[in-house]
């Protein structure tokens, strides 16, 4: 128990109090901390057949009733009431849809596993067998422009990625599913998806030529390595030619995929329509992502950092009509995200609602629930919750911090909703 948390009988627990309940599984509300706002949830807490609750007096809009007299008879026992009954069955339903969820979220995880492993399978052999690899990329592309297009609803989910030195294979694969994401969004038919996933998987083939000191280097890099660094586009693009039938919008990603609207990107420092559309979008994509995941983790930008400053700060760069597609594939709270909610609750983002960008699935933490059974609360679904702000993962308590495992790397998958709320 807390040094602020104070132990009070259920007698003087009134509106207006904080209350922290001890046993999750032990009453119908859906978080264990919260504020008494109406005699609903008084008559609720009664109900339990609780004799104590703990109180949290900085978060109290008032102070607790004096305590009863010791002579003072216990209360009868309430009648059976139908609003009561029914939060229990809301509970208990929304306990078998979190497990529903969880299903999901383990099939798409298994999904990103095997889409890593093919990607790593691809560009390690892309040169030895290339056939072979480029096969086996169109396969990959073609599950995921599969899935993005067979269902009109799509869940974005945040996936657990390690870091390391297979950074490049994740950065491959995240590219993929954003742009794919961006190009759905945004009115792209299939073939054009397939065209822009082949490039956005070998967009950066040009690196295998640049040394790996110079790739992973923390610290900035001097003229001499960022020049070096900026020929890995024009040697993508000659490693690019030696590979049979690659489409031309993949040559035009593996070309243009750093260069901005403005003129200010490179190799070639082209703007305005000298940047193709497949290139604008590999180029959010690719921005987004380098952001989210630098070499050097503690110049990391949140989810929502890296978005807001795309779009505040770098508009000039990008499509403006594609970012306002991004914007609303990953919503004002992308996946990956730390938020604070009005309930003063702390949640990770863990999935986006199509079309409710203000409204995130969250994994919420609370720490009288086991972390396996975390709550992942659909704010679409709970009208009084909100986001109040988004937080930084060196902002947290320990606690706090390993309970919902913020992400080094932060990664993507999708799938369709349908899917998604089905058991099996």
């Amino acid at each position: 128990m807390s040094n602020q948390e104070q132990r009070i009988s259920i007698e003087q627990v009134r509106i207006g109090l904080h209350v922290r309940l001890e046993d999750w599984m032990g009453h119908p509300f859906m978080f264990s901390s919260f504020k008494i706002r109406n005699e609903q949830q008084l008559k609720v807490l009664r109900s339990l057949g609780l004799k104590e609750v703990l109180y949290l007096p900085a978060k109290s809009d008032a102070a607790p009733l004096p305590p009863p007299r010791a002579e003072t008879p216990p209360p009868p026992p309430p009648a059976v009431d139908p609003e009561v009954e029914a939060m229990w069955r809301t509970k208990q339903e929304r306990r078998e849809l979190l497990a529903r969820q969880r299903e999901a979220y383990g099939r798409c995880e298994k999904k990103f596993v095997g889409g890593m492993a093919t990607v790593k399978g691809l560009l390690r052999n892309l040169f030895a067998r290339p056939e072979e690899s480029l096969e086996q990329a169109q396969a990959l592309v073609t599950d995921m422009v599969d899935s993005l297009l067979a269902e009109k609803d799509v869940l974005i989910h945040l996936m657990n990625a390690k870091s390391g030195d297979e950074g490049a294979y994740y950065h491959a694969l995240n590219v993929t599913m954003l742009a794919l994401m961006l190009a759905r969004e945004a009115g792209f038919g299939a073939e054009e998806m397939h065209d822009l996933g082949q490039g956005t998987l070998l967009h950066d083939i040009g690196k295998e030529r640049v040394p790996s000191q110079i790739l992973l280097k923390k610290t900035p890099w001097t003229t001499a390595e960022r020049n070096f660094y900026q020929q890995h586009v024009p040697y993508g693009l000659e490693m690019a030619a030696r590979l049979p039938g690659l489409p031309a919008g993949a040559l035009e990603v593996i070309a243009l995929h750093h260069e901005t609207l403005d003129g200010g990107g490179f190799p070639n420092r082209l703007a305005g329509a000298r940047v193709g559309r497949f290139a604008r979008v590999a180029a959010i994509a690719n921005a987004f992502d380098n952001y989210c995941n630098p070499p050097n983790p503690a110049d990391a930008m949140t989810p929502a950092e890296a978005l807001s400053h795309m779009f505040r700060k770098e508009k000039e760069k990008y499509d403006p009509g594609l970012m306002q597609h991004f914007i609303r594939c990953l919503g004002v709270y992308p996946p990956g995200s730390l938020v604070r909610l009005n309930n003063e609750a702390i949640g990770l983002v863990v999935s986006v609602n199509a079309g409710k960008l203000l409204h995130p699935t969250i994994l919420v933490y609370d720490p009288d629930v086991p972390k396996e059974e975390a709550l992942l609360l659909n704010l679409a679904d709970e009208p009084d919750i909100s986001v109040t702000s988004t937080l930084r993962p060196a902002s947290l308590p320990r606690e706090v911090f390993e309970y919902l495992s913020p992400r080094s790397r932060v990664s993507y998958y999708a799938e369709g909703r349908k899917r998604a709320d089905q058991a099996g």
